[in-house]
Parts: C-alpha cells; structure tokens; sequence
C-alpha cells in the first residue's frame, strides 16, 4: 500500500512537470504594434468621378446643307478657326442673283426720283394728280431696294452660318458627320473639347448635400498622383432616381493637369475636424461579445473592448479604455485571447 502511494505520487509530480514544460515551451504569438495616438479627424466620404473641360463643345447647324469638308480628329484649332463647312454652290448662284436685283432695284429708284424731280420743276404744266403717282413710284422703287438689300443681308448671315467656327482654342475630338454627308438643322457635325477650365465632377449620396461647402478642400487621388482640389460648386439638387447630388471640383491647379475623362477618386470631408482617440483600421477585431483591440503589456496581449467612431483613411477614433502611446496590434491579433504571451516584432510605418 506504501508502494503504490509512492508510485501515485511520483506520476503526479510527472504530469505537473510536464505541464509546466509544455506551458514553458508554448511559443509566443508574433504581433505588430503601434502606439495609439491622439489624432485630428473628421468624417469623410470617397467617391469616384471623372475630369470634364468647361471648355467642350457639340458644333450643330443652323442651316442645312451637304457638307463639304470637316476637319479630321486631333486637329488643334484656334478661336474662330473654321472646322468644318456646308457645300455654298447654291447659295452662291443665289447671292450673284440678289445683287443684280439690288442693282436694279438702285437704277429703278434713280430713275423713279429723276422723274419725280423733273415733274415737280414743271409746276402748273402737270397736275397734281400726275405728280403724287410718280412719288408713289419712287417710294415704291425705294422699298423695293430696301427689300432686295435686306434679302441679300439674310442671305449673306445664312453664308456665314455655313461655315463651323471653334469657339475657344481646342482640339476636333469627334467628327460626328463625313464629307458629302447632309447635315439636318440641329445636327451635330462635330464635337470640339480644350484644356480651359478643367473640372472634376463627383456624385454624392443627397444624405450628404448640406455637409459639402464650397471652398473645401478635397484630397484627390488621379494618375497615380495624390493632391488636393478646392469644391467649386455644388448642385444641390437630388436626382429622383440615383438619390445623388453633384459637386464640382476646380480641377486648374493639379499639377500635371489631368487629361479629359480620366478616372477620379476623392474623399470628401463631412464635417469639423476634432481631436480623438485613434487607432489604425487594422487593429480592430470583431468578435462576438463586441469590438476589441489587443493591447500590448509586459508581453502579454490584453483584451480592450472599444467603441468606433469617426473615421478618417487608415484611422477610426476609438472609445474605451485606451491612453495615448498605448501599442494595440496591428497583425496577428485574430487569433490572440487575453493574457496571451506575445513576441513583438518591426511595424512598417503607418
């Protein structure tokens, strides 16, 4: 019986060694940190939009016609440069015609005032009768010239609106219409677009419409390049469908100046900055009893339980039982319980 208390008891002083040996020999989990800090935030939105210039133009006719020649696509053009041209033959014979009536119409009225003024130098010799006839001829022959002059002043404006002039300086982007094509009123022959007044136009929630304020600045992520580009104006109309709103940004002063419908991605701040409790997006865990971080203490990782607040990038405010300075895990935190030992390994920089 002595012996088999002995042997019981050795066992036991075994299986305790063992356990403390394997406790011992646990590896620790590897983390990295960062300290909590006190940072300056404020909400924020991100959305996408696309760069557009002020200066874009659709060149429709007012006049129809065949079109004769049309500038091809990529051809830079100054202000007032012709770009494209409706076929005038006709319109010519038409001017030829107008101008020999409006030389008759001077000869007719010459004519008409010379015999006015001969009857009137002839006193009694004519009646009066035969004298108000002949000014009612001459003021007839003087309509009649203010009628051909005015249909060749209409047929000269109709001659220069056959002719499609640029606008601003720019570039032909689109040729809608090909030479020897017929060209409607209201057609679009061509599509003109410039570098002038670069504009960046984003659509928002309309939750959002009384948060954007003109002159806010918005960081704005473009070509690879990040920047920053003042609100220029806001729509504040809501589109029944999208439940959207538009807001432009002045697109002038990025540097290199984005090309025309390049993609955009900004963020949009939606109200004050203020100072808060944050910690990287990253050092959030969900779990079932709430949202935690693990803070990192005497190598060992304990359980905070937090609230989140306003986000701003790769930081959100937390609430709970942080302190500035405080190292929270960044990484390896998913499968740590409280109390765990830990190895703290280099954080990249955040």
């Amino acid at each position: 019986m002595k012996r088999l208390g002995i042997t019981v008891g050795f066992s036991a002083f075994l299986l305790a060694s063992a356990s403390a040996l394997a406790v011992a020999q646990t590896p620790s989990a590897s983390v990295r940190v960062v300290p909590a800090e006190l940072r300056q935030l404020s909400p924020s939105i991100s959305v996408s939009g696309q760069v557009q210039s002020h200066s874009t133009a659709s060149l429709s006719a007012s006049v129809e016609g065949n079109l004769a020649w049309i500038a091809d696509v990529g051809t830079v053009v100054k202000e007032g440069q012709v770009v494209a041209r409706l076929d005038t033959a006709q319109l010519s014979l038409q001017r030829a015609e107008l101008k020999a009536r409006v030389t008759r119409a001077e000869i007719a009225l010459k004519q008409a005032q010379h015999e006015f003024e001969r009857l009137s130098a002839a006193g009694d010799a004519i009646t009066r009768e035969q004298l108000d006839l002949q000014e009612n001829t001459r003021d007839l022959a003087r309509s009649d010239l203010e009628i051909a002059k005015a249909t060749q002043h209409e047929l000269e404006e109709r001659l220069s609106r056959m002719e499609f002039r640029a606008p601003f300086s720019g570039v032909v982007v689109e040729r809608v219409k090909r030479a020897g094509e017929y060209a409607a009123v209201g057609d679009v022959v061509a599509r003109l677009g410039g570098n002038g007044g670069m504009e960046i136009h984003l659509f928002l929630p309309l939750r959002h419409v009384r948060a954007i304020r003109p002159g806010s600045v918005v960081i704005v992520h473009v070509d690879g390049t990040t920047t920053s580009a003042p609100v220029k104006a806001i729509v504040p109309v809501g589109d029944a469908l999208s439940q959207s709103f538009e807001v432009v940004l002045d697109a002038q002063r990025i540097v290199p100046l984005p090309a025309v419908g390049a993609l955009v991605h900004a963020e949009l701040p939606l109200g004050t900055p203020q100072q808060l409790l944050a910690v990287p997006r990253d050092a959030l865990i969900i779990r079932a009893e709430g949202m935690t971080v693990f803070r990192i203490r005497n190598e060992k990782a304990e359980r905070v339980a937090v609230k989140p607040g306003i986000a701003d990038g790769d930081w959100i405010a937390v609430d709970g039982l942080l302190t500035p300075g405080d190292s929270v895990v960044i990484r390896g935190g998913e499968s740590l319980h409280d109390q765990d030992k830990v190895q703290i390994v280099a954080a990249p920089p955040i």
